[in-house]
């Protein structure tokens, strides 16, 4: 993890890992690198030794890609700003707020109809217990004990995005298809972030049947997008606790929160003074970041 870190801080790589500037002028051509054995999904660097980071010139974050024969792995890193820089703007913006919207289509378009959303969520130990019933689980009198020896409790959500008439989704849980994916440490001015997209998934937004295979070299369209002011921000802000923790909408006050943008999102375009918050909710210093980029999968070796 500490070669991966140190690289990831290294100005030099930016742009690597064999990126080059693919047809369209705002996409970046980025080389998926093959992955032999099923990558630990942890939030730790250490299996990404090897590669290389890319840098989002808009927001500043640090990525790479890995892929074996059932799943593609992102790895990205964002970096609070660094004293004396005179910047008070960090890559991460309000994504403990937001989430993280991962998009795929099969093909050389981009396209918002197919993706995951990623989310770190905080709940009280009421409030999670409640969710796990409403999602069908069956909690024992102990277990529920337990959770509450916890006055609260992270939880890391993944929901698949996908259109409202699509056919019924690909099945995951149970099967042979691995489920998505996400943890996230943060450490220092440092928050490493790692997802896991099940390749079945990018075929089916495709149109192709899940066991049909995606050939090394097939652009998929990858669209990243989080960060700016929602309601809840503003709310939280108005109320002097916007501490850009986790997703304020499930500190005990709901037990649910949808993919969609049922938290208000206001755009968080960069705007306003000295960070506060102007005009139509918008922010400086919490900026609305989405970039896209055409991923080429390696093939097994």
């Amino acid at each position: 993890m500490k070669r991966m870190l140190i690289a990831l801080t290294a100005a030099a790589l930016a742009g690597a890992l064999a990126a080059a500037p693919a047809a369209a002028a705002d996409v970046q051509k980025v080389q998926s690198i093959w992955q032999a054995a099923p990558m630990t999904i942890d939030g730790v660097a250490q299996e990404w030794d090897t590669s290389e980071p890319v840098t989002d010139d808009g927001s500043g974050v640090q990525y790479a890609l890995r892929n074996d024969g059932r799943n593609l792995y992102i790895i990205m890193v964002f970096r609070a700003p660094q004293p004396g820089s005179g910047s008070r703007v960090s890559s991460k913006s309000t994504l403990d707020y937001t989430g993280m919207k991962i998009y795929f289509a099969a093909g050389g378009k981009k396209a918002k109809d197919h993706g995951v959303l990623f989310q770190k969520k905080q709940y009280t130990a009421e409030a999670l217990i409640a969710n796990m019933e409403k999602r069908g689980q069956a909690v024992s009198e102990a277990e529920k004990a337990e959770i509450r020896k916890k006055p609260t409790h992270i939880v890391f959500t993944e929901e698949v995005i996908r259109p409202k008439k699509a056919p019924a989704a690909v099945e995951l849980a149970g099967g042979q298809i691995d489920s998505p994916m996400y943890r996230q440490i943060d450490k220092g001015p440092l928050t490493v972030c790692e997802f896991r997209v099940p390749l079945a998934l990018i075929r089916a937004a495709g149109g192709a049947r899940s066991g049909d295979p995606i050939m090394s070299g097939d652009p998929i369209m990858l669209g990243f997008e989080w960060g700016g002011i929602t309601q809840q921000i503003m709310r939280d802000m108005m109320a002097g606790r916007a501490d850009q923790s986790v997703s304020a909408r499930d500190r005990g006050v709901s037990a649910e929160g949808g993919w969609r943008d049922s938290s208000g999102d206001s755009g968080g375009e960069i705007g306003g003074m000295g960070g506060g918050v102007g005009e139509m909710g918008r922010s400086s210093r919490y900026p609305k970041h989405s970039f896209w980029v055409a991923a080429a999968l390696a093939a097994g070796n």
